[in-house]
């Protein structure tokens, strides 16, 4: 609120608005007034512009009028999503006494905040997707980062370098990132697409502080793995839980344990590696279908969905633990029918740990407790299922208990709710209607009452009708009259002397007799009992389900796990995959690999598989060229994308596959401009390969397609050229080269792990034909005016361009040839002024005249003659 408050807020209603405004001075607060909820002064101005509502003013008669905007409860939740969305906080500040109790003005209080991190309403959470809430600390080179998911507990926190801070990040996909006034958001807000929030200054600032205040969100119990607990760390969990407990003032936090990490603890995969390889989202659309993840996901709850979307941002990197998940995978491929049946078992449980996490917050309704109860209530089938299978000789699995639901499966919970709620609870269940008969006497009675008051009223009606004579007497309910006799104007001579009139309307009025009013009271008073009676019971049913929260979470957990495996198992099952062997070695090994995604958009049997080796120590690095849509970029892509679904556990697109351990999966591909951050497209690649130069190890694999290309063909040529020989000499990982400068295929001469590949190409009748098959040698040319004929490019222009090419290839030099003038519409080239100087040198007479004998090294020597070589047998007549 800006500017000097009007008079007019000094009423006892905007006074109490007003304090509650001073408690959430950076939310737009909710403010509830009867069925709606307002806006006053600048969040009035604020809302009305974001969600285009009408602004109005409260006391517009007086000189300074309070600008007021508001919406509908019913429909709050609409606009507060629209609001969340565009990056604002919002308060929501609800009436905690019955109008027609209070003494003055009504008692409000903020119950809740909703921000972009911090989210609880179902509609708004993507079921198969975790909504976190990061929070980051530090301002050196070392920083604290913690994940936390308010909705189902998922709490993680680490110690990170700054300069890989955007990659730990993309790993959560955060919907908010708290930050101290310090951090400079500045270089980081156009790389990461999400709210920036700025915490408060009241936050733990030393690490024994943080440590109090977490050991008493969680219980006195901190974290699994404390030695990984630095003190950035766990000021930055301090931080997220702190700012999280500030939203939910009436609700306890569903967290109960914080998991340290190390990024080196899974397969790093850095922002431009999970866009380029389109691990979760395309990059045209950034849809799920066409990812990877839309290809893997055949999981039937939101937790397995959930938990299957975080093994994919983090492989595992240890070979025991890969191989369990590999076992429990390859049991339920070789177990159809029971695959089957736990398919259509896990699609009817509901989503455990939101569910717990909402009754823990305090905002369940007796819906969730119905879907939790139905959840659990399908446990214990599958759990026997599971152990019947095992009992039988074929059971070969080493580790049962990655598909072993535990003996845990809150039976108690289950019966407690079917105890109390009815099957089919109403939505506006505050006005009671939740409960079954049985539980309370008391109740009983009262319900009685209820449902006997509507053929009490239909008795007093009849009995009216036939005492008066009047037909169209009716019984009518209102919440201002409560119920009255109806009766029409050309009857009123027909009414008794004993109706007292209680209000008159344009064709009827409205009367009460006593006995009807003693009736009502009656009535009123039963209704209301019963409510609060059902809320007292519902009060004490969400307390016993809530104490096992906890317990609910993990088992949560459990059937997550089991249906990612069963997501596993069923890709491979049903797009033929194989378990690929997964070693400490470092070799990179595939026979018949296809690219996951491709090979479910092409037609069936189109798709060309190839096979790869990479070894560190033999074919090291692999030089691939041949021209545009033959298939280079998808051979390359497929290759991270299967070392990347060995390591998650799965299984993968080949004949068979041995994939030697990465610690780091790195790829620079594709060109695009950064205008937010000023970057250009060369910029961008520049930027991304010094990355991958700064952090790749021997265990690496780096997929690098066209380097240096956003520049002058020497210079990109040089670049790609210097990272290729970096690569090879000084780091020594698994790589990956697709390039069009032909003239790196010498690299493989000069340096011993270097490898040439191309992809095979026919030519018929000018025609040409991509096979989609990768071969040994280096291409010869580049094939470019083919693709540009397949297309579409002009007749005119194509032909003028393979005129261009051969001048070109005859010529001096790779510019156009003195005298001549480029026309794309195919004019004969233009006779330039009689040349007066000597015939030109050749490029490779002009390179020769330049070169320093004196100050060149032999290295630098040998790449000047491989390039001249080069350049000679391009210049060499055909036969």
């Amino acid at each position: 609120m800006s500017g000097a408050v009007p008079d007019s807020t000094d009423t006892p209603l905007m006074r109490q608005y007003l304090e509650l405004k001073a408690q959430v001075p950076d939310c737009i607060l909710f403010f509830r007034l009867g069925d709606f909820y307002e806006m006053f002064f600048d969040d009035a101005v604020l809302v009305s512009r974001t969600l285009e509502l009408t602004l109005t003013s409260r006391d517009k008669g007086k000189e300074n009028p309070i600008p007021m905007c508001g919406v509908p409860h019913h429909s709050a939740r609409v606009h507060l999503a629209r609001l969340v969305a565009a990056g604002h906080r919002v308060a929501i500040c609800e009436q905690t006494e019955d109008p027609k109790l209070a003494k003055g003005i009504v008692k409000r209080e903020v119950v809740r905040i909703v921000t972009p991190g911090v989210q609880l309403d179902e509609n708004e959470l993507d079921p198969k997707t975790n909504c976190y809430l990061c929070a980051v600390v530090g301002d050196g080179a070392r920083l604290g980062l913690a994940a936390l998911d308010v909705s189902t507990g998922d709490f993680s926190v680490t110690e990170t370098a700054r300069d890989v801070l955007v990659d730990e990040l993309a790993r959560w996909q955060p919907r908010e990132v708290l930050h101290e006034a310090s951090f400079d958001v500045a270089p980081w807000q156009t790389r990461l697409h999400t709210v920036w929030t700025r915490l408060p200054e009241d936050i733990p600032r030393t690490a024994p502080t943080a440590r109090k205040a977490l050991e008493e969100a969680l219980g006195g119990r901190l974290a699994l793995g404390d030695e990984l607990l630095g003190p950035l760390a766990l000021r930055a969990g301090a931080a997220a839980v702190g700012y999280a407990r500030r939203t939910q003032p009436n609700g306890t936090l569903p967290i109960t344990r914080m998991v340290p990490y190390r990024a080196a603890d899974a397969l790093v995969l850095d922002e431009a590696t999970r866009t380029n390889l389109e691990l979760f989202a395309t990059i045209s659309g950034n849809r799920k279908e066409g990812s990877l993840l839309g290809v893997l996901d055949h999981t039937r709850t939101a937790m397995g969905g959930r938990l299957l979307r975080r093994w994919l941002a983090a492989p595992l990197v240890d070979v025991a633990q890969i191989r369990r998940r590999q076992d429990a995978v390859a049991w339920l491929v070789e177990h159809a029918a029971f695959r089957a049946e736990l398919g259509s078992e896990l699609a009817e449980i509901y989503d455990l740990p939101r569910l717990a996490a909402r009754v823990s917050l305090g905002v369940a309704s007796p819906k969730d407790l119905i879907a939790l109860r139905r959840s659990l209530a399908r446990l214990p089938a599958i759990a026997a299922r599971v152990a019947a299978e095992y009992a039988t000789p074929e059971a070969r699995i080493d580790h049962p208990e990655l598909l072993d639901l535990g003996s845990d499966l809150c039976a108690e919970v289950g019966v407690a709710i079917e105890r109390v709620l009815v099957e089919d609870p109403p939505a506006q269940w505050r006005d009671g209607g939740f409960c079954k008969r049985g539980w309370s006497p008391e109740l009983d009675e009262l319900l009685d009452l209820s449902e006997s008051g509507k053929d009490r009223v239909a008795q007093i009606e009849t009995r009216e009708r036939e005492r008066t004579g009047i037909g169209s007497l009716k019984i009518r309910y209102n919440r201002v009259f409560g119920y009255y006799l109806e009766i029409t104007r050309s009857n009123l001579d027909r009414v008794p002397a004993d109706y007292i009139r209680k209000q008159t309307l344009a064709n009827a009025e409205r009367f009460v007799t006593p006995e009807l009013a003693d009736y009502e009271a009656k009535i009123l008073h039963a209704d209301e009992r019963r409510v609060e009676l059902e809320l007292t019971v519902w009060a004490d049913l969400s307390t016993e389900v809530g104490a096992a929260s906890t317990r609910l979470r993990e088992l949560g957990d459990t059937v997550g796990r089991l249906d990612a495996l069963y997501s596993l198992a069923e890709v491979a099952h049903t797009q033929g995959y194989c378990r690929p062997l997964v070693d400490e070695g470092v070799i990179l090994e595939i026979e018949d690999g296809r690219h996951p995604v491709v090979e479910r958009l092409a037609a069936e049997g189109r798709f060309v598989p190839n096979d790869l080796r990479l070894d560190p120590d033999d074919a090291q690095l692999i030089i691939l060229t041949g021209p545009n849509m033959a298939g280079k970029s998808t051979a390359m892509r497929q290759a991270a994308l299967i070392t990347i679904m060995a390591q998650m556990g799965g299984f993968v697109p080949a004949r068979a596959a041995t994939v030697g351990l990465c610690d780091r999966v790195f790829t620079r591909v594709g060109a695009s401009d950064n205008l937010a951050r000023g970057d250009s497209t060369f910029m961008v690649e520049m930027r991304e390969t010094a990355h991958i130069l700064g952090h790749a190890t021997r265990r690496s694999l780096v997929v690098l397609d066209e380097i240096g290309r956003g520049t002058s063909t020497y210079d990109g040529m040089a670049i790609a050229w210097a990272v290729a020989e970096h690569l090879h000499d000084a780091i020594g990982c698994k790589t990956l080269f697709a390039t069009h400068y032909h003239e790196l295929t010498a690299l493989a001469r000069t340096r011993p792990r270097v490898r040439n590949f191309s992809t095979a190409v026919r030519e018929w009748r000018d025609e040409v034909v991509f096979l989609h098959k990768i071969v040994a040698g280096g291409a010869s040319r580049s094939y470019g005016i083919q693709v540009a004929r397949l297309a579409g490019l002009d007749k005119k222009v194509i032909g003028r361009a393979k005129d261009l090419l051969a001048s070109l290839e005859r010529g001096a030099d790779r510019t156009l040839p003195s005298g001549e003038q480029l026309s794309l519409l195919g004019a004969e080239p233009q006779a330039a002024a009689p040349q007066t100087s000597p015939t030109p040198a050749s490029e490779i007479e002009t390179t020769l005249a330049q070169l320093d004998l004196d100050g060149i090294s032999p290295r630098e020597a040998h790449t000047v003659l491989a390039e001249l070589v080069q350049r000679a047998r391009r210049l060499r007549p055909t036969d």
